[in-house]
């Protein structure tokens, strides 16, 4: 077993298993993606601003062009630190 970051693959696993122990269909678009995550967020109580206000970034690395499912995953790895 390797250490690090979770794969894309295991985000998007643990993404479609929280979605099915909630009671919610995994997201097929971006934008339902967000529109869930915000949902989630607000009903959460969560105290942080939303995701569209809040600058993505890559800290450091490389820029390369936006794979669809990148951004939401990367919003959930951080939400989940």
């Amino acid at each position: 077993m390797k250490n690090g970051k979770p794969t894309v693959r295991q985000v998007y696993a643990l993404g479609a298993a929280l979605c099915e122990r909630a009671g919610e269909e995994f997201p097929e678009t971006r934008d339902a993606a967000s529109e869930l995550i915000e949902r989630l967020r607000v009903e959460n109580g969560h105290p942080a601003p939303r995701l569209e206000d809040v600058p993505f970034g890559r800290r450091g690395r490389r820029a390369r062009a936006e794979d669809p499912g990148s951004r939401v995953a990367s919003e959930l790895v951080r939400e989940m630190r």
